[in-house]
């Protein structure tokens, strides 16, 4: 109901000022379509004993073969079901263990119910299966379930709740950033109000508990950061789409109108949320450089560069390459790569203001359209610059190897 009220003011606001939104232009999010290679999944393939491989296939049809006894909901199968998914994985056999996670979890909610907590070890082992087999739905719909399961309704989270509430997130905000906005309207309002949901609980009140905020306001700020930069152009291909006849045209969809609302608050929100947090949590240096980033990305550069500074007068190797932003948000949990998605590797100049400059492929990686599409891709992008041990802002040379996300 807070969030409604708040909807509502922020609208009645914007309606009194002019509409200027055309006329902003926001940098590239690193990671919505180019990403820096900081190192590729790493397969679990494996040369198996055969006598030992032979041995889990006849495993397998002995269970298969109880169950036609007993019946495929037997109580006694799921543990069976578990036993061979976890002799899989340590087989290297990981599309099979995700099969046999499945059935063993399906069979174990069946006769033990949905929220037993002793499904958490054997969901969890999923859950790295499912990332090694690079099958994202599948990934998203058990994280979110581990989720619920462990702590959506807890009033002050465990370190190990938190972690697999920030493995959820991350999740999502990874594949959100990575994917279409289009048709996923009330997906990405609900997103933004669960988040908004677990920053207040952890940043104010009884509940609060200082590593929680911080974490939930890193994962806050990073869909505010894509919000900023997608939410515009999906909202005007919406007026533009030819599936809206011109007298439907200038009704507008309330939940168009929502994220219009938090795309225009969005700097202000992150402003507000990040001092709050400081007040909560105290003097600290990571949520300060998080506050400066934020405010550098959107051109206050004034504020932004004196936390710069200081900060890099404390500890200069923080700034001694300049880092595409947004910068240590969430995790990123590298799934299997895709062959058919270009990289290449680029030398170029990061100003002083954090733009990209004589941009220019390395030789041998010129081949094919891929890197004319990461060309302009990085150009948007806005870097943290470097920042010398006296505190002032350098033009450097870099070479990175970048890739396409999607």
């Amino acid at each position: 109901m807070v969030t409604l009220y708040r909807r509502l003011y922020l609208s009645s606001m914007l309606l009194l000022l002019p509409d200027i939104a055309g006329a902003v232009l926001v940098p590239q999010p690193v990671g919505m379509f180019v990403e820096p290679v900081r190192g590729d999944y790493v397969s679990d393939d494996k040369l198996t004993d055969s006598t030992r491989l032979l041995d889990h296939t006849r495993q397998v049809k002995d269970v298969v073969e109880l169950q036609a006894a007993l019946g495929a909901y037997h109580a006694s199968l799921g543990e069976k079901w578990l036993e061979l998914a976890h002799e899989a994985v340590l087989l290297g056999q990981s599309e099979n263990a995700a099969a046999f996670f499945q059935l063993g979890l399906h069979n174990v909610r069946l006769n033990s119910g949905l929220t037993t907590k002793s499904q958490v070890g054997a969901l969890s082992d999923w859950i790295a299966v499912l990332r090694k087999v690079g099958d994202s739905e599948a990934l998203s719909q058990q994280l979110a379930y581990r989720y619920r399961l462990t702590g959506l309704d807890a009033t002050v989270l465990t370190e190990e709740q938190l972690d697999f509430a920030l493995q959820y997130f991350d999740h999502e905000l990874a594949m959100l950033a990575t994917s279409s906005w289009h048709n996923r309207d009330r997906e990405i309002l609900r997103l933004h109000d669960d988040i908004e949901d677990v920053v207040d609980r952890s940043c104010e009140g009884d509940s609060a508990q200082a590593a929680a905020c911080l974490a939930f306001v890193k994962r806050r700020l990073y869909l505010l950061y894509l919000t900023v930069y997608a939410v515009e152009p999906y909202v005007q291909d919406q007026k533009r789409s030819l599936l809206y006849s011109p007298r439907l045209m200038a009704d507008r969809s309330p939940t168009d109108e929502q994220l219009e609302v938090i795309e225009r608050g969005a700097f202000l929100t992150g402003i507000r949320m990040l001092e709050d947090a400081l007040d909560f949590v105290g003097a600290d240096d990571e949520l300060e450089l998080l506050l400066a980033d934020w405010r550098w990305f959107f051109d206050r550069t004034g504020v932004a560069m004196k936390t710069f500074s200081r900060l890099a007068q404390e500890d200069p190797e923080r700034f001694e390459q300049p880092v595409e932003l947004p910068h240590g948000l969430i995790e990123q949990m590298s799934l299997p790569a895709t062959a058919s998605r270009a990289r290449a590797t680029f030398t170029f100049q990061v100003s002083t203001r954090g733009r990209v400059r004589n941009l220019r492929a390395v030789l041998g990686t010129e081949q094919s359209s891929g890197p004319r599409k990461l060309r302009a891709g990085i150009r948007e992008l806005r870097f943290r610059p470097a920042v010398s041990a006296g505190g002032e802002a350098l033009q450097v040379n870099v070479t990175r190897t970048y890739r396409e996300t999607r």
